[in-house]
């Protein structure tokens, strides 16, 4: 009897001195994380500025060039799409500029071909009045 009385004692000391010592606190995890997410919006928004003005720039400069060498080559757009895409380390900072990046090139790409449309489209033909 005092052997299980003695192993009772010393299980309860180790429940009670695991079970009184103070949790671990995670404060400074999260404001680590708080400081990572802070970082990562701040390079999206500054990616997010620099895009969509190099994407204002190509649709007023390059749409045209792009629409004029289509109608003479058609693969000539693939060197222009097919380009090295952007990476980081950060993935959510990475996902998020390449759906920028994908949204300029389909935009720059509509353009293009409303463009192409456009010069397609025929022009009214002037006719001479027949003399009488």
């Amino acid at each position: 009897m005092l052997n299980v009385t003695i192993k009772f004692a010393v299980y309860c000391t180790i429940f009670l001195f695991l079970g009184c010592n103070e949790p671990k606190k995670e404060v400074p995890e999260l404001e680590n994380l708080h400081y990572a997410d802070s970082a990562s919006e701040a390079r999206i928004d500054s990616a997010y500025a620099a895009i969509r003005a190099n994407c204002d720039t190509l649709l007023k400069y390059k749409a045209p060039e792009m629409a004029d060498s289509l109608l003479k080559d058609s693969a000539s757009l693939v060197k222009f799409f097919d380009t090295v895409r952007y990476l980081d380390t950060d993935k959510k900072v990475e996902r998020v500029i390449r759906q920028l990046q994908a949204d300029c090139d389909s935009n720059l790409l509509k353009e293009t071909y409303r463009i192409i449309r456009l010069r397609q489209k025929a022009k009214p033909v002037h006719r001479k009045k027949l003399k009488a």
